[in-house]
């Protein structure tokens, strides 16, 4: 690969999973973090747009070979690392977007308590942990789901 190849690449991803995301939330705020910002802000992130989807820490990575539990397992580390502090509800939940060179899909890798948080759904002491691996239309689907309970969940609180 040609010199800065590598890094061009990720930057393409990048803008590819931040289109796909404006396309179902056309009004969202979603930016792609500048170097200087990479060790606070995951790869792709979104500041204006439903609660749940703000949470997402987006870990990118395409490569011939992808390693989703690797970049899972990053994202749980960045996470980690990050100093701003959130309550429970507002915590980061960490998501490897990941593509194969030569395929057309974009596969979403999560622990599945967090694929029940993003879906507004309880989780319970006795869940076994895991990775789930979706695509990721199937995790932006899973979003859009959560935030209609999350409204749900408002319109009946206020009733």
């Amino acid at each position: 690969m040609r010199p800065g190849g590598q890094r061009e690449k990720g930057k393409t991803f990048e803008r590819r999973v931040a289109r796909i995301i404006r396309a179902r939330w056309r009004y969202a705020l979603v930016r792609r973090a500048s170097q200087a910002e990479r060790a606070h802000n995951p790869d792709v992130f979104v500041e204006d747009g439903p609660h749940v989807l703000k949470r997402l820490w987006l870990e990118l990575q395409d490569s011939a070979h992808p390693t989703p539990s690797a970049k899972l397992a990053q994202a749980r580390r960045d996470i980690a690392a990050d100093p701003r502090r959130y309550e429970r509800g507002n915590h980061r939940l960490p998501a490897a977007v990941t593509h194969q060179l030569g395929s057309t899909r974009i596969l979403a890798t999560m622990d599945i308590g967090d694929v029940l948080e993003v879906l507004g759904l309880s989780v319970g002491e006795a869940l076994v942990p895991g990775e789930v691996t979706m695509s990721l239309d199937t995790l932006l689907s899973f979003v859009e789901r959560g935030v209609t309970t999350d409204v749900l969940r408002q319109l009946r609180a206020a009733a």
